[in-house]
């Protein structure tokens, strides 16, 4: 059950792909959003051809990004099944978990759970790629077909 949000807290913000690559900063959260999604739409990158003596194996957690400079993480529970990307706030509140069927934030002092989804409009689609802290305000989820602004 997803709680009553209080008066403070701000509705999620949904963009398409093309809205995000157009209105976000090229710095912090939004420039590595930006950067993922370039990688993304690169119809030059295919694994399976990148070394044609190597058997590409299907990996749930194979559509991940790795940036030059090492700073996103794809989850912090890479080997556990059903869970595409994964980030612990700076704070160390709150356990972000993206799953195929949406986002789950765990507040980690009082258990409390609550859920995003495409259902309730706070996402565009429910298979999550991955999660970028914003920093201070929530996180950026990139899923399958688009971006969406949770705040926490």
């Amino acid at each position: 059950p997803t709680p009553t949000p209080t008066p403070t807290t701000k509705t999620p913000e949904r963009y398409s792909y093309a809205e995000a690559l157009s209105s976000f900063s090229s710095t912090g959260a939004e420039g590595l959003a930006k950067q993922y999604l370039t990688f993304l739409q690169d119809p030059s990158y295919t694994p399976s051809i990148a070394n044609p003596d190597v058997t590409m194996p299907n990996l749930v957690n194979a559509i991940t990004f790795v940036n030059y400079e090492f700073n996103v993480k794809p989850s912090l529970f890479a080997s556990l099944r059903g869970v595409n990307t994964s980030i612990l706030d700076k704070t160390r509140t709150y356990l972000w978990i993206g799953t195929n069927s949406g986002v789950t934030k765990i507040n980690l002092k009082t258990n409390e759970m609550t859920s995003y989804s495409a259902q309730g409009k706070e996402l565009y689609d429910d298979k999550v790629l991955l999660l970028l802290s914003d920093g201070s305000t929530g996180v950026l989820v990139i899923t399958q077909t688009g971006v969406s602004h949770i705040y926490q």
